[in-house]
């Protein structure tokens, strides 16, 4: 229980950081922070759909694709 405790409280934390870097354009932090919550929450479709939008600030267009893909695999709704 307190590891998925931490696990959230450290989610909420990157959450925070991903948007306040994607607000200043600081679009290399977001890709990195919204990464990291992907390693901790795999079925974030959030945490896709930023790192897609990041990804496509830097032009990096097919990785962003593949984000934007992957959270609709998630909940194809």
């Amino acid at each position: 229980m307190e590891t998925q405790c931490g696990e959230a409280k450290l989610k909420r934390e990157r959450t925070q950081e991903a948007i306040s870097y994607a607000m200043e354009g600081r679009w290399d932090e977001a890709i990195a922070a919204n990464r990291s919550i992907i390693e901790i929450a795999p079925n974030d479709i959030n945490a896709f759909n930023r790192l897609g939008k990041a990804l496509t600030e830097k032009g990096q267009y097919e990785e962003a694709i593949d984000a934007y893909n992957h959270a609709i695999s998630i909940d194809p709704k």
